[in-house]
């Protein structure tokens, strides 16, 4: 961590060395500029139309806490005296549209999607899109823009919306090069991971967020290239067109980040008012430190790792709004604990990358540990830790007791349907919440017990002759799957069968994904909750479909099934609908399918003394005493 400082505060001194040789060796004095000659003078502005955009120099240096001008951010021409020329070129918000998933500039929108992101100011009662356009309702309220799909800095290109490092060498790159540099090493600053799952089958295997189907062109990701889509083609009975996978790619890039979308930040997230929302502190404000919400897209809609996290592995950190609400929050106590209970490191003030730190041996911006090792956790728990390591549990991860609780996705359905106004047959349908449930115990590669979220997955009209039955339980690295990563995973997935689906299905592959969780810490779950009966973890799912009902996968709009993970195998039972007894028909091909043999089993209770000690123990902690 100390280096992590040191390094933060070189890069700092010099980023600020570096804007005030670029200002007074290149661009001369600020009053050339005639960017503040209108947006410095509010009467005019407010003629104009836009009194939001109101900005002076001494604002800007106290939001930023840099001294940089407006076109070393926005780019523009400064020495242009008409609004026309001045504006050429520049650099600013977007708006991605639904339909087609199109970006576009905010000064280039109409009527009423024009007025609704004027400026940017908070909006509603939730943080997760409290900077999204809204538009007045029929009641004179207002609701969020439905025709508008995300906001977008202008760090991201305006036709891939990837993160485009020609502008951000313009840009920010102007006083921080060596971060800008260090970045597009990184799998955040280049997708490097993700962009390798171009298909459902193959060496890398499928995926449960999707295919990337169009891969960007270098070295400024600003158009695409149609390999990914053919790789696709090749391996599918229903094609994918140019403008389907292009659309879909869009879709996608939204989440990876770019340097605004962790470091710059409208509203202060610590600042809170009268009614715990945050505070609006300036549009020019930053932060060195990427906060939590900017992880979860920082007011502009739910994305980045709050889609990954509190939506689909149901791990969440937040949790609250922010979690895909549980089928019955009120009527089930777990779901209503689930969803009322942040993690505890949240609810302390912890960030994100104060456990997903900096890479100490590469130092490249964006370069973030994916699985703190205990030693993290001893920074903090250092004796836990300890004598952790030398008790009964000591081959299970700290998050196999404390994520008692999870929640997310119940089944992934990726088939036809119509994406971003679009008929496709690569469409996801996610949209079934459960109520929240305890997490499987599994055993990885190295031997060590992890919680893991279970979800099965279909995904359909692929070459039945390139389907291959894993057998057992795929980690998602070498030599399991041939994908390069910066770190290892812990997920995993398994093919576990086929049938023949209707005429738009072609042959439908069946596949369980496998996620480990580690957030939506707690107390530790009981020991019960783990050593059943012979080993066996059964783990009832209630889902429930949350979109249209002409949209769902067939029927399946309500129900039940079993995780179940014992001497015999990981599997899918009791398949049940509304009833809690007859299988929907979408579902009747899927009985049986998703089931994988082995021994999942978590080790028998041998010594019963041993056991009662250390159930006592739990006990004590969770009245108040020590766990020791």
């Amino acid at each position: 961590m100390k280096k992590q400082v040191i390094f933060g505060l070189a890069l700092s001194i010099g980023a600020l060395l570096i804007i005030s040789h670029k200002t007074t060796a290149q661009q001369g004095p600020q009053e050339t500029s005639t960017c503040l000659q209108c947006h410095g003078n509010g009467k005019k502005m407010q003629e104009l139309g836009y009194p939001d955009f109101t900005i002076t120099q001494e604002a800007v240096e106290k939001q930023t806490g840099m001294p940089a001008t407006c076109e070393m951010c926005h780019q523009g021409n400064p020495n242009d005296n008409t609004m026309e020329g001045a504006h050429k070129g520049i650099l600013g918000l977007a708006v991605v549209m639904k339909k087609g998933i199109v970006a576009v500039p905010r000064r280039e929108l109409k009527g009423e999607d024009r007025e609704s992101i004027k400026g940017l100011k908070l909006k509603g009662d939730f943080v997760g899109n409290a900077l999204f356009p809204r538009v007045t309702a029929g009641n004179g309220g207002s609701v969020l823009n439905p025709r508008v799909f995300i906001i977008q800095w202008h760090d991201k290109d305006i036709n891939t919306i990837a993160f485009n490092p020609g502008i951000a060498e313009k840009t920010c790159g102007t006083c921080h090069p060596e971060a800008v540099k260090s970045y597009m090493k990184t799998a955040m600053g280049l997708a490097l991971t993700q962009s390798q799952y171009a298909t459902w089958v193959g060496p890398t295997g499928p995926q449960s967020c999707g295919l990337w189907t169009a891969a960007t062109a270098k070295p400024d990701n600003d158009s695409f290239t149609t390999g990914n889509m053919e790789k696709y083609n090749a391996v599918s009975t229903a094609h994918l067109g140019k403008e389907q996978a292009f659309s879909n790619q869009r879709n996608c890039n939204t989440c990876h980040a770019g340097c605004l979308d962790c470091h710059y930040s409208p509203f202060n997230k610590e600042a809170r008012d009268s009614k715990g929302n945050p505070k609006e502190v300036g549009v020019h404000t930053f932060s060195f430190k990427p906060t939590v919400l900017s992880c979860m897209g920082d007011g502009r809609a739910q994305i980045c790792h709050a889609g990954p996290m509190e939506r689909r592995r149901g791990d969440g950190f937040i949790k609250g709004d922010f979690a895909r609400k549980a089928v019955a929050d009120l009527r089930n106590k777990n779901s209503k604990k689930y969803i009322e209970t942040p993690d505890i490191h949240f609810a302390k003030g912890i960030t994100c990358v104060d456990c997903h730190d900096q890479n100490h041996k590469t130092h490249n911006m964006g370069d973030q540990i994916r699985s703190p090792e205990p030693m993290e956790c001893a920074k903090c728990h250092k004796q836990k830790v300890s004598s952790h390591k030398k008790g009964i549990h000591r081959n299970l991860s700290c998050e196999a007791c404390h994520t008692p609780l999870v929640a997310g996705y119940a089944f992934n359905f990726w088939a036809p349907g119509k994406k971003f106004g679009l008929e496709t047959p690569l469409d996801r349908h996610p949209f079934y919440t459960v109520n929240a449930m305890a997490p499987i115990i599994l055993k990885d590669k190295k031997g060590q017990w992890n919680p893991y979220h279970i979800v099965p997955h279909i995904s359909t009209n692929v070459k039945k002759e390139e389907i291959k039955l894993t057998g057992k339980l795929i980690f998602r690295n070498k030599p399991d799957v041939n994908i390069k990563r910066e770190y290892p995973s812990d997920d995993a997935f398994a093919v576990t069968g086929t049938y023949e689906g209707s005429k738009d299905e072609g042959t439908v592959m069946a596949w369980l994904n496998i996620d480990k969780v580690a957030h939506a810490t707690t107390k530790a779950r009981s020991c019960r909750s783990c050593h059943g009966p012979g080993g066996a973890q059964r783990v009832v799912v209630d889902y429930k479909w949350m979109g249209k009902p002409d949209t769902a996968y067939k029927d399946v709009l309500s129900g039940s099934f079993t995780i179940v993970a014992d001497k015999k195998g990981l599997r899918i039972e009791n398949l049940s609908g509304a009833d809690g007894k007859t299988i929907p028909e979408g579902l009747k091909p899927l009985s049986g399918k998703w089931s994988l043999m082995g021994n999942f089993s978590i080790p028998e209770i041998r010594d019963k003394r041993a056991y009662a000690e250390e159930k006592a123990r739990y006990e004590r902690a969770l009245s108040g005493g020590r766990y020791h």
